[in-house]
Parts: structure tokens; C-alpha cells; sequence
């Protein structure tokens, strides 16, 4: 795995247990009583056990690659997708339930997991024991800031790609109210035609 992907990745992930608050819990059952159905796609592979904020987003990256929209919004969105995915732990089965696999390059998939296992998820039942279940990670807003194109280079060869900055916003929770960096800047690239994500940075460690 890429050095600079796990470290990135790191660095996003050492607060855990101080995750920034944002909408309420009663705003997130709000959005329960209006279900929607998943929409599947047959590029990536659909979330397991996925909230309602889940489906919508992946419901618009199924609906984008099915109309062939353009190639920065199928970037955006897979972005969108990997952060809701793997960031939310509230919706898992256990420290194993690694989300977002789907987005990343097929040969990074077994290191990240266990990167992933051992720098993030791993804290799971530390939440659900001092905690609740209801009380893990639970991604349920964004806000995309910029999509800008970029070449960018992995193992030594130069992709078409685009560099994603998005801001995340968590159900509130009993966990404390500030730590977990929420901005981030995703890479996105283009391996023969299907979007991968390869990093994940924050704008302030940059």
C-alpha cells in the first residue's frame, strides 16, 4: 500500500473517540420516515446495511454512472461515497466491516483493510462498550467545496484524476463533541475507466 495513503489516512483518524458533532439524532430518524430504495450500478459494489444517507448518495453515483454524466461528478461522487462508507461505523457488524472497499484499487484493498482494522475501526467495541452501539460514527450530511482535475502519479504512473475537498457532518452522539477532523481532501483517479480513490489528505497536515 501507498505510504503516503495510510499516513494520510492516519492523521484523520486519531481522534476517534472526540468525534465532531453536527446534525441531531432527532433530524437522522427524520430522514428514516421517508425510505428510499438502493440503486444499484454494476461498477461498484452496494453498501451493506446502509442508512438512508447512504442510499441517497450512492443512489446518485448509480444514477450518474447510468447516464453517463460527466467524468468530475462520477469523481465527486465516488468520493462522497467512500467518505459515508468507511467513516460511518454505526451502521457495521464489528471491527471487521470495513466499508468503502468497493472504491479503492483492487490491490490495495487487503493492506488498507488491515490498516484500516488496526488504525480506526479497531476502536469499535472501546464505543460500544463505554458507549452504544447508537453511538458510533455516523456520517449523515456533506458539503463538497471544490472538484478540481489533476494528473496524478501511483506506482510511478501518471493518472487522469481529481482532487475532492469535502466536509463531513456526524449525528450527534454521546462521544465528545470535538477531535476527529471532519475536512478532507480526497484523490480520486481514473484507472481504465473506473474511479478509484488513492488518498485521502487533510488540507490543514498539507
Amino acid at each position: 500500500m501507498k505510504k503516503y495513503l495510510r499516513s494520510a489516512v492516519l492523521c484523520l483518524f486519531v481522534g476517534l473517540l472526540c468525534i465532531m458533532s453536527g446534525c441531531s439524532k432527532d433530524k437522522a430518524e427524520e430522514n428514516k420516515k421517508t425510505e428510499v430504495s438502493l440503486v444499484e450500478n454494476a461498477v461498484y459494489d452496494s453498501p451493506k446495511n446502509a442508512t438512508q444517507e447512504q442510499i441517497k448518495v450512492f443512489n446518485e453515483l448509480s444514477k450518474a454512472l447510468n447516464s453517463n454524466a460527466d467524468k468530475s461528478k462520477v469523481a465527486e461522487l465516488v468520493a462522497v461515497n467512500f467518505a459515508y462508507e468507511f467513516f460511518s461505523l454505526y451502521q457495521k457488524s464489528g471491527k471487521e466491516d470495513i466499508g468503502g472497499l468497493t472504491f479503492l484499487p483492487k490491490d490495495e484493498v487487503k493492506d488498507f483493510k488491515e490498516y484500516a482494522i488496526y488504525h480506526y475501526y479497531n476502536n469499535y467495541a472501546t464505543v460500544v462498550s463505554q458507549y452504544s452501539k447508537d453511538d458510533l460514527p455516523n456520517v449523515i450530511m456533506h458539503e463538497v467545496g471544490t472538484v478540481e482535475p489533476a494528473e496524478v502519479t501511483y506506482y510511478e504512473k501518471t493518472y487522469e484524476g481529481y482532487e475532492v475537498s469535502l466536509v463531513l457532518k456526524y449525528a450527534d452522539s454521546k462521544l465528545p463533541a470535538d477531535g476527529m477532523k471532519t475536512n478532507m481532501t480526497i484523490q480520486v483517479i481514473n484507472m481504465d475507466g473506473v474511479y478509484r480513490v488513492i488518498a485521502v489528505e487533510d488540507p490543514q497536515e498539507a
